[in-house]
């Protein structure tokens, strides 16, 4: 059951900002008041936050917000994926931005995407973003600015990797609809979210500045997964991408043989990891580009060459063994 209780909803509010939480008392309230700290009226802004069954003190501390947000609590937690389609199941925002419950908003960004978003009748605003770590004695030192990448045309632009991460996007709410996040993923969601939301979109506009501060922490369960994981989420992704252009006639041949480099990025980790995903992944590469030889996604050389005279399988499963064998007698040589 899901219990809700805090300020009522907005009526008909401009944008809807969700946050799930999950046992975030020391970083929920930065996040709260960055998104009060917008420059947006009341009435143009609603914030739902959900919490996903905290067993800390965060439902003490979203009581002092309790004028100003609307929460959802569930029983148990489901995971950030589910907590956000609970909160987009009470969204009546025009627009939708998700935030994360350990990131901020930058003072007065939202509102910039509002009304570029506005302005420009867009499905999708797209800006940039920085990269924050949290050290061990709670100050911050910044890691990286990202630019919002230019998103058009959009399908070759997803196939070129170009995307943003959770909060470096505000989604009219028209056009996500029906769409909610994969429950069952969990590393590469935004990803996976983003792609799925632009494959719907007519016109996804750049606004100037930085969205947001996208904050890593040691307490995050994000970082506890593997590269294994991420590969075959990788792979679990791109082939949704691949199902929907091949559905709606949009998967060309140029477009094969871009998906099919995209597949390879990731082929050393199953080779490395899952025999299985690896060969599955070998098949489905010469599926989509029967000549295949790897360009983009292949940084070396000379592991180029090597496929192009020994194939893809023999070239990966060798460059693997050698690996694990100067790998083997590192350690050995360590334990004398």
């Amino acid at each position: 059951m899901v219990i809700t209780n805090g300020a009522p909803a907005a009526l008909n509010p401009n944008v809807s900002v969700i946050i799930p939480t999950y046992n975030r008392a020391s970083f929920i309230a930065d996040a709260i008041n960055s998104c009060l700290a917008q420059g947006l009226h009341s009435t143009d802004l609603e914030i739902i936050v959900v919490d996903d069954g905290s067993t800390d003190d965060t439902s003490t501390l979203l009581r002092d917000f309790s004028d100003k947000i609307f929460q959802l609590s569930l029983p148990d937690n489901m995971g950030r994926n589910s907590a956000r389609n609970a909160g987009l199941a009470y969204a009546s925002g025009n627009y939708v931005k998700f935030l994360d419950s350990d990131d901020l908003l930058e003072p007065g960004s939202l509102q910039l995407e509002l009304v570029t978003a506005q302005r420009e009748n867009a499905d999708i605003v797209v800006s940039g973003w920085k990269t924050v770590e949290i050290l061990a004695d709670r100050s911050e030192r910044l890691t990286g600015y990202f630019d919002a990448p230019v998103m058009e045309p959009i399908i070759d632009s997803l196939l070129a990797g170009r995307a943003v991460p959770t909060s470096a996007a505000l989604y009219s709410r028209a056009l996500i609809g029906v769409i909610r996040w994969d429950e069952t993923l969990r590393k590469l969601d935004d990803w996976d979210w983003f792609i799925r939301a632009a494959l719907r979109a007519k016109k996804i506009i750049r606004a100037d500045g930085i969205s947001y501060s996208w904050r890593e922490h040691a307490g995050q369960g994000i970082r506890s997964e593997t590269m294994l994981h991420n590969a075959l989420e990788h792979h679990v992704i791109l082939g949704k991408l691949e199902g929907a252009l091949a559905a709606s006639g949009m998967l060309t041949p140029a477009r094969r043989q871009r998906l099919a480099q995209y597949f390879y990025k990731e082929m050393r980790v199953l080779c490395l990891s899952d025999k299985a995903a690896f060969y599955r992944g070998v098949s489905h590469i010469y599926n989509l580009d029967p000549d295949f030889v790897p360009k983009d996604e292949e940084r070396q050389w000379w592991m180029r060459a090597l496929c192009r005279v020994l194939g893809i399988r023999l070239s990966i499963s060798l460059h693997c063994t050698v690996k694990k064998l100067i790998k083997g007698k590192a350690l050995g040589g360590m334990g004398n």
